[in-house]
């Protein structure tokens, strides 16, 4: 029996891809302790924020999208996916929910879930009831239900 052939690097991206619920999957906002977890049919995932985001507003930098990161850093950077827009958002948390676009041509085109200001993140290893799995200090850390709003882009007193 000839050898079967090599795993082309695409396909093993679309299985790990597949493991991110999908829109229709996100039901909602629950709270956990003091984190935010998005629902889904089978349990919460916690939600996470790129920590540097607030650095970066402050200075008036711009903060890439991770096709634009350098080349070693984007296995690690494609573990976490913006969270899309929850078609269902309700209760108190929900007034804290925002929409913010992203680039319509890369590789996640849909408009990313905002808690306070911040870009919402899911972690692909992540399981539904587990305990969040993808903080990494300084970088992506448990988005917190009393987390200080990040001030918008341009804001007056901040960045150049």
């Amino acid at each position: 029996m000839p050898p079967e052939p090599p795993r082309t690097l695409s396909a093993a991206r679309s299985r790990r891809l597949a493991r991110f619920p999908v829109r229709t999957d996100l039901l909602g906002l629950t709270v956990l302790g003091e984190q935010l977890h998005v629902t889904t049919p089978r349990g919460p995932l916690p939600l996470y924020r790129f920590t540097p985001l607030q650095a970066a507003v402050l200075c008036g930098e711009p903060v890439p999208y991770a096709a634009g990161w350098p080349e070693h850093m984007k296995l690690f950077l494609y573990r976490y996916q913006p969270l899309p827009t929850l078609p269902h958002a309700t209760g108190p948390h929900a007034a804290h929910l925002g929409t913010q676009p992203r680039d319509p041509t890369g590789l996640r085109p849909w408009d990313q879930s905002t808690y306070g200001g911040w870009p919402l993140y899911l972690f692909l290893h992540d399981q539904p009831g587990a305990a969040a799995a993808g903080e990494v200090t300084d970088l992506f850390e448990v988005m917190l239900v009393g987390q200080p709003a990040l001030p918008p882009s341009g804001a007056p007193g901040h960045g150049p």
